[in-house]
């Protein structure tokens, strides 16, 4: 089988799939490490983006932050990104799964979303916030866990979905078990619209 081969003149250049990030950061959450590359934690949290600007310690390069720093934070498995310790593997494991899909069709459960998005919120991750806030509302949720984690993640959509349910009494009965689990001002919002 013949292949054709087109001559080029001239120096290549760089194509839309060129990346010049051949950096991965090293993170360590409870006594679990993951070595991830750094493109997209840059592309989608500002944080990480000034972070990785900053001149470290042993930086190579020109002095502006774009140098490969063979001794900063997250450059080693001695050297890691440390997760405060508020925040599980899980959730960081979720996140980082969220954020670099190793299978396309695969989709996260609910657990790993809501903990995806508690780690996104930490680290402003704005993108990463709205695509998980778009897929927790096609949750099959009910009337209050749409109400508590719309409240809890601050989720408008949610909120709403929940507030809408509890009104309408044909789509949703709840019991009494439903307003302690909510608390006495989310029903008094509810009795309100009704």
């Amino acid at each position: 089988m013949a292949s054709e081969t087109t001559e080029s003149t001239g120096p290549a250049t760089r194509g839309k799939f060129y990346t010049e990030d051949t950096q991965f950061i090293v993170f360590q959450a409870e006594n679990v490490l993951h070595r991830v590359p750094r493109f997209a934690l840059v592309e989608h949290s500002e944080m990480f983006r000034d972070m990785f600007q900053l001149p470290q310690p042993g930086q190579l390069g020109d002095g502006n932050g774009s140098g490969v720093s063979s001794s900063g934070e997250g450059s080693s498995d001695e050297n890691p990104i440390r997760i405060p310790e508020c925040f599980t593997n899980f959730e960081l494991e979720s996140l980082l799964e969220f954020i670099y899909p190793k299978e396309k069709s695969k989709s996260l459960n609910k657990e790993q979303l809501f903990a995806a998005l508690r780690l996104a919120l930490h680290w402003e991750m704005h993108n990463v916030i709205s695509n998980i806030e778009d897929y927790t509302t096609r949750l099959d949720l009910t009337p209050e866990e749409k109400l508590l984690l719309g409240k809890k993640y601050k989720i408008q959509k949610l909120l709403e979905e929940g507030f809408f349910s509890f009104i309408d009494p044909v789509e949703y009965k709840p019991a009494l078990k439903d307003a302690e689990a909510l608390g006495w001002d989310t029903i008094g919002q509810i009795l309100l619209f009704e």
